[in-house]
C-alpha cells in the first residue's frame, strides 16, 4: 500500500476524508514551471509588488565558467489553502531548484494533518478555511486545490478576501461556465496554464481540470525624483484600486457614506483570569461590539467626517490598526498563560520561542488556531529543551573542572584534573564542584548559574520560578532546593564575577547523562555502568527512564486548553 493510500485510509478511518485528492507531479510541474517563467520575462522579482509591499526577490551571481549572471528567486510567502500532506510545499521550487519559499503557511482542517504541517514548521494560519480571515494578510503565492463538490463558493472566497502577487487554483474545467466566478474574475488577468486528470494520480478520479494562474491587472509606474526618470517598475493594479481589506470594509462595515447614525455599543472585559473557552468567547464579544461600532460610523454622514478632518483612508487604516489591535490583545493573554513552559527556558531559548511567536499575532483569535500554537510550542519547547542543555553544560566547561570518560584511553594515565597544555578530552563529566563566571548588569540580563537553574527544572528538580541569584550577597552561600526540600546546588558570588558552585551529586549525574546521551557519547545501559561507576540496575534505570522533562501532546492543559481538543 502506498503512503498516499495509508494516509487516505487513517483520514477516513478518523472521519477526515474532506475530498482530498492530491496534487498530482504534472500539475505541480506546470507551476513550477510558469512560476519559473514570470519571473524569467522579469514579470516578478525586486520591483514587483502590491501596493508597494515587496513579494518576491531577485538574485543573481556571476558564473566563471559560462561567464554568465545566473539567476535565484525568492518567494516572500506562500501559502498552500487546503495543504493536505504538504506535498506542494516540498515539491515547487522552480526549474533547476532556482527557486526558494522563505516562509511556508498553510490552511487544513483534517486534524492529523494540520498538526504533522505544524510539527514540519509549516505556519496554520487556520483550520476550517470558511472561518478564517484572509483579507487582513498578505501573501506572495497562493495555491488552492478545493474540493470540487466547494469549489465555487471556496473560490470565491479566495477572490473576494485574499491579497496576493499570483494565485494558482485547481479547478474542474467547468469553472469557465460559472456566471459567480466570472463575475469574481474580472478584477484579475486569468491564464489557463493547462488541462489535467486524475486517472493516474495517487487518488484516482474521473474529474478533469484546470491549472489557472491569477494575477492583478498590471500597471507601469514610474519612479521620479523632480523631473528625472530613475526607472520604472510594475505594480499590482492602480494606487487607488480597493484591495480585499477595503473591499471588506465596504460591504462589512459601509462606505462611509450613509445618513444615518448608529449608537456605539461600548464593553468592558476583564480578561486576566479566563480560561481558554471563555477568552474565545470574550473576543467574539468584543469583536463584535468593535465591528457594531465601525458599522455606526460607516454611517455617519460625509459631512460630519469631513468637519473632524478626516479622510476616508484615515478611517480605514484607524479600522485596521484596532482590528489588528484587538488581535494582538487577546494573544498576549494567552502567550502570557504560557509562564508554566517558559519558566523552563533560559534566557536565550526564551527569547528565541517568544520572538518567532509574534508572527501568532496576525491569526484568527479562536480555539482551533490555539490549538495549533501549543502543538507548535511543543515541538520547539522540546527542539530548545535539549539545545539548552548542550548550551549550559558547554558554558559550565572548563578543563579544571571535567574528568574524561574511561574509553578515552589516553587520557586515563594521568590524573582526572587535566593540565591546559593537553586540551579538553573529546567526551567528558563535568565535576559537581566547579567555578564558572556569572555577572549581570540588569535584573534581565542573561547569567549562567540562571540558566543552570532552568535546567535543574528540566531534570526534575522543581526550583520555584521566584528563586533567582542574588548578586548583593557576596561571598555569602546561597541554597537552592528544589519544591520536595531537596537541596539542588549552592553558589557563592565573588568580586572578581566568579561563582563558586556546589552541585547535587545525583543532580549532576543526571545532567552528565543527558548530555552524553544527546551527544550520543554514550550507546546503552553498559556505558552509563562503565563510565559513570554505577550498578547495572542503577545504569538501567537511568538508560531507560530519560531524566530531561519534554512536553507531549497531552501537555497541552499547561496553557489553560481544553484536553478534549488533544482527543
Amino acid at each position: 500500500m502506498s503512503q498516499t493510500s495509508k494516509k487516505i485510509k487513517n483520514l477516513i478511518a478518523n472521519n477526515e476524508d474532506f475530498e482530498w485528492y492530491p496534487t498530482t507531479d504534472e500539475i505541480i510541474s506546470a507551476m513550477n514551471k510558469d512560476l519559473h517563467y514570470l519571473f524569467d520575462k522579469g514579470n516578478l522579482g525586486n520591483s514587483y509588488r502590491r501596493r508597494r509591499e515587496e513579494l518576491f526577490y531577485a538574485h543573481s551571481d556571476w558564473d566563471r565558467e559560462t561567464k554568465k549572471d545566473v539567476y535565484s528567486y525568492t518567494v516572500k510567502s506562500f501559502l498552500d489553502v487546503g495543504a493536505g500532506d504538504g506535498r506542494v510545499f516540498e515539491a515547487l521550487h522552480g526549474v533547476d531548484n532556482d527557486i526558494e519559499i522563505r516562509r511556508r503557511y498553510g490552511i487544513e482542517i483534517a486534524k492529523a494533518q494540520a498538526d504533522d504541517l505544524i510539527n514540519r514548521d509549516i505556519f496554520i494560519i487556520g483550520r476550517d478555511f470558511f472561518k478564517t480571515s484572509l483579507f487582513d494578510k498578505q501573501y506572495s503565492v497562493i495555491f488552492s486545490n478545493p474540493p470540487y463538490s466547494h469549489f465555487v463558493p471556496w473560490t470565491e472566497k479566495l477572490f473576494k478576501e485574499a491579497n496576493f502577487g499570483v494565485m494558482y487554483l485547481v479547478l474542474p474545467v467547468r469553472w469557465k461556465q460559472s456566471i459567480d466566478l466570472r463575475c469574481g474574475i474580472e478584477l484579475y488577468d486569468v491564464k489557463n496554464i493547462g488541462e489535467f486528470d486524475f486517472l493516474h494520480a495517487d487518488r484516482t478520479a474521473r474529474a478533469r481540470v484546470n491549472l489557472i494562474r491569477i494575477t492583478h491587472k498590471k500597471v507601469k509606474v514610474e519612479d521620479r525624483q523632480g523631473s528625472r526618470v530613475y526607472g520604472s517598475h510594475i505594480e499590482y493594479g492602480k494606487e487607488d484600486e480597493p484591495d480585499s481589506f477595503e473591499r471588506w470594509i465596504n460591504e462589512t462595515i459601509g462606505t462611509f457614506e450613509a445618513e444615518t447614525e448608529e449608537s456605539e455599543d461600548e464593553r468592558s472585559l476583564k480578561l486576566k483570569q479566563q480560561e481558554i473557552p471563555e477568552l474565545v468567547e470574550s473576543f467574539e464579544v468584543e469583536a463584535k461590539a468593535l465591528l457594531d461600532l465601525f458599522k455606526s460610523i460607516g454611517k455617519t454622514p460625509g459631512r460630519v467626517i469631513k468637519a473632524f478632518n478626516i479622510d476616508r483612508k484615515s478611517i480605514l487604516e484607524i479600522i485596521r490598526e484596532n482590528i489588528r489591535g484587538l488581535k494582538n490583545r487577546y494573544w498576549k493573554i494567552t502567550f502570557d498563560k504560557l509562564s508554566a513552559i517558559t519558566t523552563r527556558l533560559t534566557h536565550n531559548t526564551r527569547h528565541k520561542l517568544l520572538s518567532e511567536m509574534e508572527e501568532f499575532n496576525t491569526l484568527d483569535f479562536n480555539e482551533d488556531n490555539i490549538y495549533s500554537i501549543v502543538i507548535w510550542v511543543i515541538k520547539h519547547f522540546n527542539e530548545y529543551t535539549n539545545e539548552q542543555i548542550l548550551s549550559v553544560f558547554d558554558a559550565l566547561t572548563s578543563q579544571d573542572y571535567v574528568k574524561a570518560y574511561k574509553s578515552n584511553v589516553h587520557w586515563t594515565q594521568d590524573n582526572w584534573r587535566y593540565a591546559k597544555e593537553k586540551g579538553k578530552p573529546e567526551k567528558y563529566q563535568l565535576d559537581y564542584r566547579l567555578v564558572t563566571h556569572c555577572y549581570k548588569s540588569y535584573r534581565y540580563d542573561q547569567n549562567t548559574v540562571d540558566d543552570f537553574i532552568v535546567i535543574c527544572r528540566s531534570l526534575g528538580f522543581n526550583i520555584p520560578d521566584y528563586r533567582t541569584l542574588d548578586f548583593e550577597a557576596l561571598g555569602d552561600e546561597q541554597q537552592f532546593f528544589a519544591a520536595n526540600g531537596e537541596l539542588a546546588f549552592t553558589v557563592r558570588i565573588y568580586k572578581n564575577h566568579n561563582a563558586h558552585m556546589k552541585i547535587n551529586q545525583q543532580l549532576m549525574m543526571k545532567f552528565n547523562i543527558e548530555v552524553a546521551r544527546l551527544r550520543h557519547w554514550i550507546n546503552s545501559y553498559k556505558d552509563i555502568q562503565s563510565e559513570f561507576d554505577v550498578s547495572v540496575v542503577e545504569a538501567f534505570k537511568l538508560w531507560n527512564t530519560p531524566n530531561l522533562r519534554l512536553l507531549e501532546t497531552g501537555d497541552i492543559k499547561l496553557l489553560g486548553f481544553d484536553e478534549k481538543k488533544s482527543a
